[in-house]
């Protein structure tokens, strides 16, 4: 997916793993969708599938939280799991430069999304 930005075109993509189990991919394409919707309300943002155009490449790389544990995974109710605090972690390529940042829920009531939209 891309957006464009400012004149940039954005690709956003997650890659699959061998060990990545379903649950896990389908946190990180969640937060892919999140992250997408967050950079089309920062401004005037056109989505495309083609990475070819994209003047950065942005990927999830892994997306990190409680509900990944056992006894998190068996609360079921809405109140436990929204207090459930999650780690994003984000690549940003450009050319032959890329730079990595770290984004977490919670900081000034902001998604982790929200947050790396804001960096990127």
């Amino acid at each position: 997916m891309a957006a464009t930005m400012n004149n940039l075109s954005v690709y956003l993509f997650t890659q699959s793993t061998d060990d990545s189990a379903p649950p896990v991919m389908q946190r990180r394409l969640n937060a892919l969708l999140a992250l997408r919707d967050e950079l089309l309300q920062i401004g005037d943002l056109r989505v495309s599938a083609s990475p070819q155009d994209a003047d950065l490449h942005v990927e999830i790389l892994s997306l990190l939280g409680t509900d990944e544990g056992t006894a998190a995974r068996a609360a079921q109710r809405p109140a436990q799991r929204g207090e459930r605090r999650r780690v994003l972690i984000v690549r940003v390529s450009r050319d032959q430069q890329q730079f990595d940042f770290v984004c977490s829920d919670g900081a000034g009531s902001a998604s982790a999304e929200r947050q790396a939209a804001r960096r990127i």
